[in-house]
C-alpha cells in the first residue's frame, strides 16, 4: 500500500479527505515517504559501524577521524573501531596492548643519546634530541599487514592490496605524545 492511501486513512472518515488541495498535500507527502523507504536499510545499518557502508563518514566525523584520501574502506572502519574501544594511556605496555587488540605483534623502542660513564666503544651515537623519538617494530609477515580488496567489504576505485599497516600509524599518531615522533618499522 502506497503512503498516500495511508495518509488518507488516518483522516477521520467523513472530514475533508476528498478536496482537492488535501488529495495534492497527501501525494505530495505520500511520494516523499514512498521515495524514502529504501533508504530506511541504509540509516539503520548506520547505528553501528560493523554495517555503516556509506554512513561511515558520519563515524569518522563524530570520532574525529581524517582517513588518508586513499584510504581503503577495511581501513577506515578499523580506526574507527580502534577509535571507539581506545582507553588512553602513554606507556610502553599501553601501546602494546593496544596494537594488541588490532591484531598486530610490536616492540617499542626508545632510543638514547650516548652518555659518558653509561656507554662505551661501539654503542650508537645518538644526538641528544633522540630522547623525543621513539621506534614501533611491527613483527611479522607482510600479508599481517595488507589489506586485501574484498567484494562487500571495499569500495570501487580502492587499490587491490595495500601493504603496511596504516591503522596502527595512524592511531598510534593520533595518541603519541605532540612533542614526540614515532616511526615504523616492519618486520
Amino acid at each position: 500500500m502506497r503512503h498516500e492511501s495511508l495518509l488518507a486513512m488516518l483522516l477521520p472518515p467523513v472530514s475533508y479527505a476528498h478536496g482537492p488541495a488535501l488529495r495534492v498535500e497527501l501525494a505530495a507527502e505520500g511520494r516523499a515517504l514512498d521515495d524514502t523507504m529504501p533508504s530506511l536499510g541504509r540509516a539503520g545499518g548506520g547505528i553501528t559501524p560493523f554495517a555503516a557502508g556509506e554512513m561511515l563518514a558520519d563515524w569518522e566525523r563524530v570520532c574525529g577521524i581524517t582517513p588518508p584520501a586513499d584510504a581503503p574502506y577495511q581501513q577506515r572502519l578499523q580506526l574507527v573501531l580502534a577509535k571507539l574501544t581506545e582507553t588512553g594511556g602513554l606507556s610502553i605496555p599501553y601501546f602494546i596492548r593496544l596494537a594488541a587488540s588490532m591484531g598486530a605483534q610490536i616492540d617499542i623502542n626508545e632510543p638514547q643519546p650516548f652518555r659518558a660513564g653509561t656507554n662505551r666503544a661501539g654503542d650508537t651515537v645518538w644526538t641528544a634530541d633522540i630522547i623525543w623519538v621513539w621506534q614501533v617494530v611491527v613483527q611479522g609477515s607482510a600479508g599481517s599487514s595488507s589489506f586485501r580488496f574484498l567484494a562487500g567489504q571495499s569500495a570501487a576505485g580502492e587499490r587491490l592490496l595495500t601493504f603496511g599497516d596504516p591503522v596502527i600509524e595512524a592511531v598510534f599518531n593520533n595518541l603519541k605524545p605532540a612533542h614526540t615522533f614515532v616511526y615504523f618499522a616492519y618486520q
